[in-house]
């Protein structure tokens, strides 16, 4: 058994010399982080790490007093292969240059697993000589690198099971649909916190979450991850950055955080919808949260209703004029001729339908974290646009984009961050909602530009023709604070939001 997995801590994988130099991983591993922070590994939950390399996910799951073991062909051959609730195979299919023992450690890591699988690849892309069906780096590392489509197929044909796309190059196989329903309804359900009146409250007693919500206070905005020490704490306990924005800005406010009628209706269909793309039938009513029991039988009398709703909620998916229709009466976002901008953190007040659609988008590339969502007027793709310090750049330049083509289920990534002339962005209001922290210092800005007659000029798309523009006129950038020699006009904003 011991040529089952190749070490995943070791960087050369020469086929000829087989010379190994190993390296540690001081951190947690990105698929165990991202279970952590789903909720789907916790205390009271076994895990299993298949391939663990030096260990360094066991000791850092068993520093969180969570029940970890976990086997290596090199470092812990002796180990027991015992089963779990959750098995990770992280980012050892990658490494295995026979298909044939790729696909058997594929088997043995899935049969120990209870309830889930956790499965983490590389995706990113690199040079190298060919070697079998991957590459062989400039280190003699063998590298099989899946695209975020191959490795779905490849799990489902294996497996005979459909996974779901947590994130780029990693993905979740439930051994049962009433699991995977449940994580669905958490994805669904856990994005608005008047579902969650419960999770508010830990909030508001946690010690590592208050001394945050002072940060916040203080800077005026949400901390960084290494801004603040206990980022990740807070992450694995409360879930993903979204909804620790939107706790933390609850607990600012000191308002309650409720959705109105229009949007828990909107999650409910969201999730049956959700449920919908992933093949799975909607579990019985009896078992969602008592608020959402209540929900339904206000909003559409019966249980059948809201899923025969939800049912044509995805046929729309395929029509354009719905998409447009729906598009256009959005109360958040850009509409350009052909698209539709939103901020992720609006995505949320979208109608149903295109929130569907972009989550449509997420099940093919999994979970980013993006700024901006692009999503096409006919409804036949989303791109998800990441920005270089969207809030802090009055005009922030574009890094990457991750284009999803939904009808083929396919996605390409363009990067910018090497670009001497990256697009830009102007008038960031229009992308965020009016309660967004930011948007008032956002709104002045446009104004003060408009004001000179800036944002009417051709060509400002991109960076450097935006610099020639502004150095031409004699206008100053200082934060969110234009100053214009010529006219003297000044735009103010609080020193905290425009420094």
């Amino acid at each position: 058994m011991t040529a089952l997995v190749p070490d995943r801590d070791r960087v050369s994988r020469n086929p000829v010399a087989r010379h190994k130099t190993a390296i540690e991983r001081y951190r947690v591993s990105k698929p165990i982080a991202l279970a952590l922070a789903d909720g789907l590994v916790r205390r009271g939950i076994s895990v299993f790490d298949f391939g663990c390399g030096k260990g360094g996910d066991v000791r850092y799951l068993r520093s969180r007093r969570i029940r970890a073991d976990g086997w290596d062909p090199h470092y812990r051959p002796r180990g027991l292969m015992v089963p779990a609730d959750v098995v990770s195979l992280s980012y050892v299919l990658n490494v295995i240059e026979d298909p044939a023992e790729r696909t058997e450690a594929l088997k043995r890591a899935y049969s120990l697993a209870k309830s889930l699988l956790v499965v983490g690849v590389r995706i990113d892309r690199f040079e190298g000589e060919e070697f079998g069906d991957g590459l062989l780096t400039g280190n003699g590392t063998f590298q099989k690198i899946y695209t975020q489509t191959e490795l779905r197929e490849y799990l489902e044909a294996v497996l005979g099971i459909l996974p779901i796309v947590a994130a780029p190059g990693i993905v979740y196989v439930f051994k049962d649909d009433e699991a995977k329903a449940s994580y669905l309804a958490g994805r669904a359900f856990a994005r608005r916190l008047d579902y969650r009146i419960d999770l508010l409250t830990e909030f508001a007693k946690n010690s590592v979450a208050k001394r945050f919500v002072l940060l916040a206070t203080k800077l005026g905005r949400i901390p960084l991850a290494e801004e603040y020490r206990g980022y990740n704490i807070l992450l694995e306990t409360f879930g993903p950055r979204p909804r620790l924005e939107r706790l933390t800005l609850h607990s600012i406010d000191r308002i309650a955080f409720a959705g109105s009628r229009e949007s828990r209706r909107s999650d409910i269909l969201t999730y049956l919808a959700m449920l919908r793309l992933e093949g799975l039938r909607p579990p019985p009513l009896s078992v969602l949260p008592g608020s959402v029991r209540q929900d339904v039988k206000a909003f559409w009398g019966s249980y059948a209703t809201a899923i025969a709703e939800a049912d044509r909620f995805l046929f729309s998916l395929g029509q354009p004029e719905a998409v447009r229709a729906s598009a256009m009466s959005t109360r958040v976002g850009k509409i350009l001729p052909e698209d539709l901008y939103v901020h992720r953190s609006a995505v949320e007040e979208l109608p149903t339908l295109l929130q569907v659609i972009v989550f449509a988008a997420t099940r093919v590339v999994g979970a980013l974290d993006y700024d901006v969502a692009k999503v096409s007027l006919d409804g036949r793709a989303v791109s998800f646009l990441i920005y270089r310090d969207f809030d802090d750049d009055p005009h922030p330049s574009l890094l990457r984009s991750v284009r999803v083509y939904l009808p083929r289920a396919t996605y390409s990534i363009r990067d910018y961050e090497e670009s001497q002339n990256p697009p830009i962005l102007h008038r960031k209001e229009t992308l965020v909602a009016p309660d967004y922290p930011h948007y008032s210092t956002f709104r002045a800005l446009t104004a003060a530009e408009e004001a000179l007659e800036l944002l009417s000029e051709p060509n400002i798309g991109r960076r450097e023709e935006w610099r020639q523009l502004l150095q031409t006129r004699r206008i100053q950038l200082r934060g969110h604070l234009v100053l214009a020699e010529s006219t003297r006009v000044t735009q103010s904003c609080s020193t905290k939001e425009s420094v």
